[in-house]
């Protein structure tokens, strides 16, 4: 504390001939707003809150006396959208208490009175305030706490030299800012705005969106020091400034990602077209014949092969589940890719901040930097996630057509010195027993029922020769036709049929999404600034832009700054601001 000379004999007798009935007045006020000053977590209050101290009274301490001009200010949002001053809209105007010595007074003029205050007043910003500006198209506001449909500002005068200012998750007494809330309330808080970049900047952030969660902000000042018993004005004063932001999520729409999803569900589309064609020559059918053959050939002695062929059936998939999964929406907690929105959205405050408590608690000023190091990282998750879901995508399409029934039939024809000699016929599925066939499954687990093998002797069979022949035949069709079918299945359907030329195709269709992060994220790196607890008066890293100012001895914070580098016009946007001062001693 700085001493200073006290005040002259006839300014110090002018104080003390003042009525002392406003020292009881200050005091008496004091001890009301002590009696109900509460917060609460629960209300998600979007809020603005002022505090300002004027005038000049009897003197007193710091806590007592009247002795300031003062001024305080609190406003949700501000800035230039779309070369729009948000000054000009209608209904989004901040509010500004200022004390001339006498009486508080709000700006706008519509700011109620609290009840049972004298110098508190409250205004009300509705959701839909920026209507039909051409704001709107860049710009809109979310829904705050329990759809509520307004946002709360508050404003409050004192006149003993202290000025608080305050907005978005707020007490509606004190004005105390709910910092843990806004750093922990990322899952649950309301979304306070949303700026569409690819609205203001087409060209080069097309279906790009950037969603600001809850936010809060607090600026407090005490321009009062005692210097030899009386209030004079402290040149440097106390000054607490508090931040918070629920939440800061960038949402890219991705063209690559909607054909990843149309086109995927398209692939999905024609596996039962595909299963069918395999039942035709060349595929699953001509397989078994194939295994058969080669089973039994070792076991004909004197008997050739005349004819094998297969007939085959199999029961349509339920592929429900893998369609399902075209629209699926996945996450790692960073990054979410949406299938059916066709949106890569990044969670740009635990990305870039903490991962408890996001993008809260930085220096004043903080830039959110999307280097190259981040673009880095957010490819990589992409492409964890779509690797990830590739793979359950191809594990629920082999469970489904692991589900799927198989019933085939093996008509074999042996000869004996050129002629007929036997006809051998394999059954399996329905034909064994099974009411539906059996499944797919089975065969590939060896949990399949043993086909049904019939051998016929055709015309005379001297001295049972060939009768003698089909007891080993049978027996290899009877114990290794099973396992025919499993390897057919794995080679035209499994292992590497369908479901493994599915996995191929779905990657190629992979590609371009992981190859369409880069860009958009570069884009945004290049084109706009994010800043985070902005205070004009600290310092900046690099140009600080026109908009970032404060008056001398006033002391503003914002929680979140957005703008383009070099088109501040198009978008400059300070969002959850307050500031307390200048002050200054009023001369009788």
């Amino acid at each position: 504390m700085t001493l200073r000379r006290p005040l002259s004999e006839p300014l110090r007798r002018a104080f003390l001939n003042r009525p002392r009935r406003s020292i009881l007045v200050a005091a008496v006020a004091a001890i009301s707003l002590a009696a109900t000053t509460s917060i609460t977590t629960a209300a998600w209050t979007d809020s603005e809150w002022v505090k300002s101290a004027v005038g000049v009274s009897s003197p007193g301490d710091c806590s007592t006396n009247s002795m300031f001009t003062n001024q305080a200010w609190a406003r949700e949002l501000h800035g230039t959208v779309l070369n729009t001053n948000l000054d000009t809209v209608a209904g989004v105007q901040g509010l500004t208490v200022l004390n001339n010595g006498t009486t508080a007074s709000p700006t706008p003029v519509s700011a109620v009175l609290v009840p049972g205050t004298t110098d508190a007043y409250v205004t009300k910003i509705p959701v839909t305030a920026l209507g039909s500006s051409p704001v709107s198209v860049g710009l809109g506001l979310g829904v705050p706490v329990g759809g509520l449909g307004t946002y709360t500002q508050w404003a409050r005068s004192q006149k003993s030299g202290q000025a608080q200012g305050a907005s978005g998750l707020v007490s509606d007494q004190t004005g105390a800012v709910d910092v843990a809330g806004t750093a922990q309330g990322a899952g649950s808080a309301p979304k306070a705005a949303s700026i569409s970049l690819g609205n203001i900047v087409p060209a080069s952030l097309s279906g790009v969106t950037l969603d600001v969660g809850a936010i809060a902000s607090s600026s407090k000042v005490d321009s009062c020091v005692m210097t030899n018993g009386w209030p004079m004005l402290d040149t440097t004063p106390t000054v607490q400034r508090q931040y918070g932001i629920a939440g800061l999520d960038l949402t890219a729409a991705i063209p690559a990602v909607g054909t990843l999803s149309t086109s995927g569900a398209s692939l999905v589309g024609t596996v039962p077209a595909q299963l069918n064609a395999l039942l035709g020559t060349g595929g699953l059918t001509t397989g078994i014949s194939d295994g058969v053959s080669a089973l039994i050939n070792p076991l004909l002695g004197t008997l050739s092969l005349g004819s094998i062929s297969t007939t085959a059936t199999l029961s349509a998939p339920d592929l429900t589940g893998v369609t399902a999964m075209m629209t699926e929406s996945m996450t790692d907690g960073i990054v979410t890719v949406n299938l059916g929105t066709g949106t890569v959205k990044v969670n740009i405050a635990a990305l870039t901040g903490s991962s408890v408590t996001g993008l809260n608690g930085m220096e004043p000023n903080h830039a959110v930097a999307l280097d190259a190091a981040t673009t880095t990282a957010v490819t990589s998750r992409v492409t964890a996630l779509l690797d990830s879901w590739k793979n359950r995508v191809l594990a629920a399409l082999t469970t489904a057509l692991r589900a799927i029934t198989l019933n085939a039939t093996t008509n074999i024809t042996l000869k004996l010195a050129g002629l007929n000699a036997a006809t051998i016929g394999v059954k399996i599925g329905a034909a064994t027993g099974a009411s539906t066939g059996i499944s797919l499954g089975d065969f590939l687990d060896g949990t399949a029922t043993a086909p049904q093998v019939t051998a016929n002797v055709i015309g005379l069979d001297l001295g049972g020769v060939v009768a003698a022949l089909l007891g080993p035949i049978t027996s290899a069709l009877l114990t290794g036709t099973n396992n025919v079918v499993k390897t057919v299945l794995n080679a035209t359907i499994f292992n590497t049929g369908l479901v493994a030329n599915l996995g191929t195709s779905l990657q190629a269709l992979i590609t371009p999404v992981i190859n369409a992060v880069g860009p958009v994220l570069t884009a945004v790196r290049t084109l706009v600034a994010i800043n985070v607890n902005v205070q004009p008066d600290q310092s900046w890293p690099g140009t600080k832009p026109a908009d970032v100012t404060a008056a001398a001895g006033e002391y503003k914070v914002s929680a979140i700054r957005v703008g383009l580098v070099d088109s501040a016009g198009l978008l400059s946007l300070s969002l959850g601001s307050s500031s307390a001062g200048p002050a200054a001693l009023v001369v009788p």
